[in-house]
C-alpha cells in the first residue's frame, strides 16, 4: 500500500476494496490446514473424549494414524463444533480443513501475506481494479472484468488438464 501512494485515506481505501475481492477469490480455492489430535488409550472406562475443531469452511477428511504412520480405521463422530474421539485405540487423528480467510481490515498490515494459492493471487489486482472503477463513468471498467475472467478462465481449464490419445508410428 504505501508504494502506491503516501495519502493514508487512499491506503485504507486500497485495503477494504482489496478485503471484498480477497474473501471472493477465497471462495475459489484456500491451501489446507492441518489439526493433529493425539489419542492415546486409556486403561478405564472404554467411551469417547470430546475435542474442539478448528473454526473452518469446511472438513476435507479426518485420517487416524498408528504410532508408525499407517493410515487405520478411525473411531469418531462429529457433534456440531466437537468431535468425539474414541479412547479405545492410540493414534494421531489429523483433520484437514479449509479455513477462513483472515479479513482484512484498515488495521492490517502492509506485509500481510495473502492465504489463497499464488495462481489465485496473480489476477486478484484485476478484480481490485473492476471494483474500484465501477463507479468512476469515465473509466470502462469492463476490460479489467474481462481480463479478469479471462485469466480464471485459463486456470479452470487448466486444472481440468488435457488428455489425448496417442498411437504408435501415426502422426
Amino acid at each position: 500500500n504505501r508504494l502506491f501512494t503516501t495519502d493514508e485515506d487512499i491506503q485504507v481505501k486500497c485495503k477494504l476494496l482489496y478485503s471484498l475481492a480477497y474473501q471472493e477469490m477465497a471462495d475459489e480455492g484456500m491451501d489446507l490446514k492441518t489439526k493433529t489430535i493425539e489419542v492415546t488409550e486409556t486403561d478405564g472406562e472404554k467411551g469417547y473424549e470430546v475435542y474442539s475443531l478448528p473454526k473452518c469452511k469446511q472438513i476435507k477428511r479426518v485420517v487416524a494414524m498408528d504410532e508408525n504412520n499407517n493410515e487405520i480405521t478411525g473411531d469418531y463422530k462429529f457433534l456440531g463444533e466437537k468431535i468425539q474421539i474414541s479412547n479405545q485405540i492410540t493414534a494421531n487423528y489429523v483433520i484437514e480443513y479449509i479455513p477462513f480467510p483472515t479479513v482484512i481490515t484498515e488495521d492490517t498490515e502492509d506485509d500481510f501475506e495473502l492465504e489463497i494459492p499464488q495462481n489465485l493471487q496473480m489476477f486478484l489486482p484485476y478484480l481490485v481494479a473492476y471494483d474500484l472503477f465501477a463507479t468512476d463513468p469515465a473509466q470502462d471498467n469492463t476490460a479489467f472484468l474481462a481480463a479478469f475472467n479471462r485469466k480464471r478462465e485459463r486456470l479452470i481449464t487448466n486444472k481440468k488438464g488435457i488428455s489425448a490419445k496417442i498411437t504408435e508410428g501415426e502422426l
